[in-house]
């Protein structure tokens, strides 16, 4: 998801991530995770921590995953709070469900990331819940979030919704969206990103225009009924909201690996066990990623007016659909589809490319 992006570091760092987990209590359809059983060892976490104190990154993401899944998850929030300025806890929200368990991660202090796809208690809500997560979900999920509104304070609550047809068809995105609003939550309508059940054009996909139909109608909503700004720039990563992770931030994988973003799996920095954070950080094809202005090719780079904010749309699904690193965002709405084709997204030879060769480029010129 597109974080907060708050507090930037006296270097321009911004954020770490963390998939504390493989594992996963849900099998939700629209989810970039590819399950797993491992979980993050306790030095590993530690060492991310120590690490990203040292050269001053202000905030944690903590992910999976499900992070619910991890026993002692409280004392693990809690060094996250002694080392970052700000720990936000991407979940599910089901193990919120219970009550002691609730209050005890409210009381350390994190902002929560926490899922929702409706408001009313209906059959047609528990059965879009269960398309779209896989399984019967709905009853915990309204339960987490009746404890959230008793142990949380709003400014650190923020509702992520994927935006899909369902949600979208059904208006429920809409519900959960004014909800928000009206609790002084944060909303998250975030694009889906591309994952192993949920591609580009799937039955449960929106086309580029009904995104940003969707868009001018939740900035529509802000302007009318809550009498704020509303989003200024509607790109594809989230409602009022841009990704920065490759440029100022980075992430890790249970295993330590270190890589741009949860959209780059494939294309590792190194791994924080056998390297420092500085060495990390410095690796020559991440200077690359995070010359934005240099590395992305096609429309993004070279004719959108929005791309000093954009810097390219969600670079990770940008990757799915082209098969290569550096290619503009085909599904921007922003995108003139009748003149350009998703070839014209991509460099039209590897020749040169710092990634020449990588096992994981597949680019897609016809």
């Amino acid at each position: 998801m597109p974080f907060r992006e708050e507090v930037i570091g006296q270097s321009g760092l911004v954020g770490i991530g963390v998939d504390i987990t493989e594992r996963c209590n849900r099998n939700c359809r629209s989810c970039f995770n590819k399950p797993g059983g491992r979980d993050m060892m306790p030095e590993t976490y530690r060492r991310i921590l120590s690490e990203g104190n040292r050269l001053g990154f202000p905030e944690l993401y903590v992910l999976g995953g499900e992070p619910g899944m991890i026993g002692g998850l409280a004392e693990i929030m809690e060094q996250g709070m002694k080392n970052f300025n700000l720990v936000i806890l991407v979940t599910n929200g089901d193990f919120l469900s219970d009550q002691d368990t609730c209050r005890r991660i409210a009381d350390t202090g994190v902002i929560v990331a926490v899922q929702r796809h409706s408001v009313s208690n209906g059959q047609l809500s528990r059965e879009r819940e269960i398309l779209l997560t896989g399984g019967d979900h709905f009853a915990t999920s309204q339960a987490g979030w009746e404890n959230i509104e008793k142990f949380f304070p709003p400014k650190r609550v923020c509702v992520q919704c994927c935006i899909t047809k369902p949600v979208v068809q059904s208006g429920s995105i809409l519900e959960v969206f004014r909800w928000a609003r009206k609790k002084g939550y944060e909303p998250v309508m975030e694009f889906t990103k591309e994952g192993r059940d949920f591609k580009r054009g799937c039955y449960l996909d929106v086309t580029p225009d009904e995104m940003m139909d969707l868009f001018r109608e939740l900035q529509r909503i802000d302007r009318d009924e809550f009498y704020l700004p509303g989003a200024d720039l509607l790109s594809p990563q989230a409602y009022g909201k841009t990704c920065h992770m490759q440029e100022t931030s980075i992430h890790f994988r249970v295993d330590g690996e270190a890589i741009p973003c949860v959209g780059f799996p494939h294309l590792s920095y190194g791994n924080i066990m056998t390297s420092s954070l500085d060495l990390i950080l410095a690796n020559p094809i991440r200077q690359h990623i995070k010359d934005s202005r240099n590395w992305i090719y096609g429309y993004c780079h070279d004719e959108c007016p929005y791309f000093e904010a954009c810097t390219g749309g969600c670079r990770g699904s940008a990757f799915d659909m082209a098969g290569c690193y550096r290619a503009s965002f085909y599904y921007c709405p922003h995108i003139p589809r009748d003149r350009l084709k998703l070839a014209d997204m991509i460099p039209p030879t590897c020749d040169g490319c710092p990634l020449e060769g990588h096992p994981s480029c597949k680019p897609k010129r016809c």
